[in-house]
This record gives structure tokens, C-alpha cells and sequence, in this order.
């Protein structure tokens, strides 16, 4: 009886997904329905810039994104959630819990940077361009070329998210590259599971073994042969492992 009362209880928990970086909730819908389909109750928002939410008007920390899953969690009535977040998502999940730790049940976290994958030398590179260019493309004969130029500069130092950022999301995109979430991982005091795909090249396992020495009591599991889209494109996999850490013993 105890058994069936505490699987009853755990099949109506709220679950939060937060996307990835050019990314939204839509894409998330297959990882939704296979988790709604074993009983919980799934929210899957667009974050401000991407998807129908509009962009902020000023430059954003990943902090603000945390302060913006608050609002949404308080407008839908939302306690004590599972997060689930992917890539940039699993940023603001940890930031999250930061700020708000007695208003989250567990997080899992897939594809996050909690450490920088992108060398020091290349991200150096990265913002040294983005200060300098602006100026450097507005002289003749270059600016004819400066929207080219831009994006192939930009490809060459590692910044492929960058190129598409347009208005405030530019500088909002240089800041959550650099806010540092190493408080944030130590803060955890939660049950996190990282689930990462083995062949993540974006955010390889090899961050997310460092991640575990970080966050107290967080538990690895490598999905075999997906990459960094694992949790939208291999959703039946993805909630299995989910429901199997929701339902470990405390």
C-alpha cells in the first residue's frame, strides 16, 4: 500500500523543461508527451528571445532568466517542480536553484556548460572580435563586405550562436557565456542527475564528469551513441532515465 500511495504521489509532479540556447519549448513537445504519458504534469516555456516570448530589451544575465522561470512558476501556480534543463537551459535551471532552493523537488540537467567547453585562448578571441569589430567593418572597403566577414570571424573563433543574436541578445549571449555557475553547482543540495548524450561534442561528458565532483550527490548517466539533442531526439530513452531517477530511493 505505502508503494502504490508514494507512486501515486510522485505521478503528479509538476516537471519544468527549460531549451537550449536558439532553441524553445516547441522542441521539447515529443520529451513532454513521453513524460505526460507516465502521469506527470509537464510545462515547456519559451525563454525570453527564443520561440514566441520576445527578446528583453536590455542585455541579460543568466540570473534574469532564473528571475523569469520565478514569474512563470508563480503565474502558473507551480511548487516545488522537477527541472529538467538542456544546454543553456540546464544554466538557468542551475541558477534557479541558487536563488530558490525550497522551490525545487530535483533537477536534471543534459548538455550543460557548467564549466566552459570553449578553451580560454578561443573565447578570448571570440569577445576580442565582438569589442573590435564593429569598428573594424565600418571602414571602406571592408564594410561591403562586413556582414560576410562577421559571420566567418565569428564561425572561425567558435561562436555559431553568436551569428544569429541580433539587438540586446547579442550582449545577453557574451554574458551567460561568462557568468560563472561554479556557486551555483556547489549550492545544490538537491537530487540532480546529469544525462548527457555519449557523443556530446558541444558539451562533451568529460564536462559533465566534472560537473559531478562539484555538485554534491549528483549522479552521471551517459545515454550510448545520441549526441547534445538527446533529450528531443531520442524522447522515449530520455524520460526513461528520467522516471527511473525520480523513482530511486531517497
Amino acid at each position: 500500500m505505502r508503494t502504490n500511495q508514494k507512486s501515486k504521489h510522485m505521478k503528479s509532479q509538476d516537471i519544468i523543461i527549460l531549451h537550449g540556447w536558439n532553441l524553445s519549448g516547441a522542441k521539447f513537445a515529443p520529451l513532454a508527451d513521453a513524460l505526460r504519458a507516465k502521469g506527470y504534469r509537464v510545462f515547456t516555456p519559451d525563454l525570453p528571445g527564443f520561440g514566441k516570448e520576445p527578446a528583453p530589451k536590455r542585455s541579460w544575465h543568466v540570473v534574469d532568466y532564473a528571475e523569469f522561470v520565478k514569474h512563470y512558476t508563480d503565474v502558473h501556480r507551480i511548487k516545488n517542480p522537477v527541472f529538467i534543463g538542456h544546454s543553456f537551459g540546464g544554466r538557468v535551471t542551475l541558477k534557479y536553484v541558487q536563488l530558490y532552493p525550497e522551490n525545487v523537488r530535483s533537477i536534471v540537467l543534459s548538455g550543460t556548460p557548467g564549466f566552459s567547453p570553449i578553451p580560454k585562448k578561443k573565447m578570448f578571441l571570440f569577445f576580442v572580435i565582438a569589442k573590435v569589430g564593429g569598428f573594424i567593418f565600418s571602414l571602406p572597403p571592408l564594410n561591403l563586405l562586413a556582414d560576410w566577414a562577421r559571420r566567418w570571424l565569428y564561425y572561425v573563433a567558435g561562436a555559431r550562436e553568436f551569428i544569429r543574436a541580433e539587438g540586446a541578445m547579442r550582449d545577453t549571449f557574451k554574458h551567460v557565456v561568462q557568468d560563472n555557475l561554479v556557486s551555483a553547482m556547489e549550492s545544490v543540495r538537491v537530487p540532480c542527475l546529469l544525462l548527457w548524450g555519449e557523443y556530446d561534442v558541444i558539451v562533451p561528458v568529460a564536462i559533465a564528469r566534472r560537473m559531478q565532483e562539484v555538485i554534491a550527490g549528483a549522479i552521471l548517466k551517459v545515454i550510448p551513441e545520441v549526441d547534445h539533442g538527446v533529450p528531443f531526439k531520442e524522447p522515449a530513452v530520455f524520460s526513461g532515465y528520467v522516471e527511473q531517477f525520480l523513482h530511486a530511493p531517497s
